[in-house]
């Protein structure tokens, strides 16, 4: 199943509040009527909610839903931000050897706290 960011957020704040209106949501998340039909009408044929006249409520088997599903939900196996950028990146250091900064590149703020003692 594929989770949008609108799905997430729907699942992360139902979960706490237990309830949600889905125009409060629509207005808090600056969703379009179509992210929204599209999140209620996957959650709704999951049983995940059900809808008691204008909210959305959680119920206890799309509780367990959640919880079960937390992981594949929650946490993405994209970790793209644990990538290093190419402009970053240079030969690894051998062991025991010692890293010497190119001095233009570091900051000079950083000299003067030192030598004022701060």
């Amino acid at each position: 199943m594929i989770f949008f960011s609108e799905d997430i957020e729907f699942l992360r704040e139902i979960f706490e509040v237990k309830k949600i209106s889905p125009y409060h949501f629509h207005q808090k998340y600056l969703l379009s009527p179509a992210q929204m039909a599209r999140t209620l009408r996957k959650f709704l044929n999951l049983e995940v909610i059900e809808f008691n006249d204008d909210e959305a409520v959680l119920t206890k088997t799309g509780e367990s839903w959640i919880i079960g599903n937390r992981k594949k939900i929650f946490m993405k196996s994209n970790k793209y931000w644990k990538q290093v950028p190419e402009y970053m990146q240079q030969e690894p250091l051998e062991i025991n050897e010692v890293y010497k900064p190119i001095r233009k590149n570091l900051d000079s703020e950083l000299f003067e706290i030192f030598e004022d003692g701060e």
